[in-house]
């Protein structure tokens, strides 16, 4: 039996002018883990995402993926090997989906199979039709963007980083651009990936679903992890003061009702 893969980022430390964002994060993430990052508006969650796949250089930092360790500060300007390596390992689904306007759905996912795995049309086509039949999108597949609610945007953005087969998905508010009726689509997406044991990192203000669907989760506060543990630790039993008085003020220290 293969030896499960553990992604170890240490020190990572990013700050705006003046305003320090990520104060020193120590996390280890395990295969399999889909870890739930909760915390106020402004506090890191999505510029540590921004990092780990090297959109923003931190100040200090490293992540380990497997046997292949990376100097995340520096990994722009003196490794570009590593980051294309981190990349193809790390796979990002973003707000407002970064789709190409001018291709279709079966395209979009598509083009990273040839520009970057090099893949030829034909196996690039198969792979890419499989992706979208899996969000549900095959019946869209030669639709262009414009033509798509955004539910269907964001499902042919997650088919198309499926398609690359990274070892750990970033996802960076996924429903937050989408219109409420559309947000269940995505969320049960999401939470189809999380059943089928995709390693994911997940940003979201839907809580309640990180809750069900989240093995792990930590709350970021002024760019320190405040709170690790089980979504029922955090979100029933929170060690810390702060995490109590955050989720008071959400109302989300009492069972929810939201099911999908």
């Amino acid at each position: 039996m293969a030896e499960k893969q553990r992604f170890v980022i240490k020190d990572l430390k990013k700050k705006f002018n003046n305003n320090i964002v990520l104060d020193g994060i120590d996390l280890t993430i395990n295969e399999g883990d889909v870890l739930g990052v909760i915390g106020p508006s402004g506090t890191g969650k999505s510029t540590l995402l921004r990092c780990i796949n090297q959109l923003e250089v931190p100040e200090s930092g490293s992540i380990e993926i497997g046997e292949s360790q990376i100097d995340l500060s520096n990994a722009k300007k003196s490794n570009l090997k590593n980051v294309t390596q981190l990349r193809q390992r790390t796979g990002m689904v973003f707000q407002r989906f970064n789709l190409f306007q001018k291709k279709t759905a079966l395209e979009n996912v598509m083009e990273g199979l040839i520009t970057v795995q090099k893949k030829s049309k034909d196996e690039a086509r198969k792979i890419a039709l499989k992706e979208l039949d899996r969000v549900g999108m095959t019946q869209w597949a030669n639709h262009y963007p414009k033509h798509l609610s955004g539910g269907q945007q964001q499902r042919v953005a997650i088919a198309r980083v499926l398609a690359m087969k990274p070892d750990l998905i970033l996802m960076d508010e996924p429903t937050s651009a989408l219109d409420p009726e559309l947000v269940g689509e995505v969320l049960e997406t999401i939470k189809q990936l999380a059943e089928e044991g995709h390693t994911m990192i997940l940003v979201s203000h839907e809580m309640a679903f990180i809750r069900k669907v989240a093995t792990r989760c930590i709350f970021l506060d002024h760019g320190k992890i405040v709170e690790d543990g089980t979504p029922k630790e955090v979100f029933t039993a929170p060690t810390q003061e702060r995490t109590r008085d955050f989720l008071k003020k959400m109302s989300l220290l009492e069972e929810p009702d939201y099911v999908i």
